[in-house]
């Protein structure tokens, strides 16, 4: 009898966590080690899941050319990639995005862990605008960079993709925004929604 692929997708928390980070990076190729170690799961438990989403079809057995440390060339390795012809590929893709912890509350909880927020935009992939520059703006007033960065790397791991972010102080985040840098104008001329708002950063945004 056939295997129903689609009956063996979901079977645990960990393979929807490695079904979202497979699908949400789908022209990437990955090793075991960094599947692992990006999607936050224990070894065995990682192991477990690819061989069931290779069972399923959903991905596949890649061998490609990467850059390892201290190597003076690239390296052949052994990795796995979305197998992208996969017949439900496109409806799996929306379903699992459009299910993903996205939302504001989340972004905020897990930003949180980093210390007091003065301000929080979200953009790019949050908005559904994958051609943005960031996804994520983060303003503090001291700013922890080793807690910032644990945080973004938790939130990563909860939604299964990688996120581009900038964080800065307060202080430089209202500078930015007075000279009109283009990092800030990338996220605020286009869409975009603030989460956290300490320092009337709309007000900031309407002065002429």
């Amino acid at each position: 009898m056939a295997v129903d692929p689609l009956a063996i997708l979901f079977g645990s928390p960990a393979r929807v966590k490695l079904l979202r980070f497979f699908l949400f990076n789908p022209s990437k190729e990955f090793t075991f080690d960094e599947i692992s170690r990006r999607a936050r799961l224990v070894r065995r438990t990682a192991r477990t899941e690819i061989d069931a989403l290779l069972k399923a079809g959903v991905i596949k057995k890649k061998v490609f050319f990467e850059q390892l440390p201290n190597a003076d060339k690239k390296t052949r390795v052994h990795g796995f990639a979305l197998n992208k012809q996969f017949p439900e590929l496109q409806a799996l893709q929306t379903f699992l995005f459009e299910t993903a912890p996205l939302d504001g509350k989340s972004v905020v909880r897990q930003l949180r862990k980093a210390g007091v927020l003065d301000v929080v935009v979200t953009a790019g992939v949050f908005v559904r605008d994958f051609e943005q520059r960031l996804d994520l703006l983060i303003a503090m007033k001291k700013l922890p960079e080793k807690k910032v960065e644990a945080a973004i790397r938790s939130l990563e791991s909860e939604i299964g993709i990688e996120i581009r972010y900038a964080a800065m102080t307060t202080e430089e985040l209202l500078y930015r925004v007075g000279m009109y840098d283009k990092l800030t104008r990338d996220v605020f001329d286009y869409p975009h929604e603030i989460l956290v708002d300490r320092v009337d950063m709309r007000d900031e945004l309407r002065r002429p």
